[in-house]
């Protein structure tokens, strides 16, 4: 009776003599015969090729997810430079109608300290004076 081998499908490929030699290198470098090589190479071939369109789908998917959220957080953050900036303005202008003739002087030490109170560390401390 014939070995019967646990392999189903055979593969005839024609190689060039570069790829022939670096395959047999590299097989008698591994210990492996070259068939048992290039199984491996191709498994892994493959898995890396599986591994990489899932990477993709999942961040598709992650996207898709999120998008509301980070659509949300956009406006929201645009409402809120809209108001600040409103407001900025609104004090120059109270500043000068009430006679202030250093508005922009008052406006420029108040940037300062805005941008010093955003570097402040989340937790405590204040703005000095």
């Amino acid at each position: 009776m014939p070995k019967q081998s646990r392999f189903k499908f055979r593969l005839d490929i024609g190689l060039d003599d570069d790829l022939a030699a670096r395959l047999k290198a590299e097989a008698t470098r591994r210990e492996l015969s070259i068939a048992v090589l290039v199984r491996e190479i191709l498994n892994r071939a493959l898995s890396e090729e599986a591994a990489i369109e899932g990477r993709e789908a999942l961040d598709q998917a992650i996207r898709r997810a999120i998008k509301k959220d980070v659509d949300r957080l956009a406006k929201l953050m645009v409402k809120s430079t809209m108001a600040g900036a409103t407001s900025m303005f609104l004090n120059v202008q109270v500043l000068n109608d009430l006679g202030k003739r250093d508005a922009a002087d008052i406006y420029h030490i108040a940037r300062k300290k805005a941008v010093e109170y955003l570097r402040l560390p989340e937790e405590g401390g204040g703005i000095n004076e």
